[in-house]
């Protein structure tokens, strides 16, 4: 660990969020770290009164590009909810609050 959101902290996340898509919903995803088009569309819909680790990965990645959730606890609620509104507004896509497909190609793709 350096303290650094680089390239092996993206592949980590992305292996984390895999693991927990073919836990979660039998995604069969190869758990590689890589970002791809099957891993986009095994991503599930992810809201404010969520919890678990798919949430805790969230919480980490939007830290990691900046936006403080205040808190890293794998319980969506107001500060996720808030940092994630941040994050969709500075990229561009509607601020509905709510992780999406898109939402999560942005975040790792």
């Amino acid at each position: 660990m350096d303290g650094y959101y680089g390239p092996d902290t993206k592949k980590a996340l992305i292996k984390g969020f895999q693991t927990e898509l073919n836990k979660q919903y039998g995604a069969k995803n190869n758990v590689d770290g890589i970002w791809g088009p099957q891993t986009k569309a095994a991503s599930p819909n992810v809201r404010e009164g969520a919890k678990g680790n798919i949430t805790y990965i969230l919480q980490a990645a939007l830290y990691m590009e900046g936006h403080n959730p205040h808190g890293i606890d794998g319980i969506f609620g107001s500060g996720t909810e808030i940092a994630f509104k941040a994050f969709q507004r500075a990229t561009g896509i509607p601020a509905d609050g709510i992780a999406c497909e898109n939402s999560f190609a942005k975040l790792f793709g």
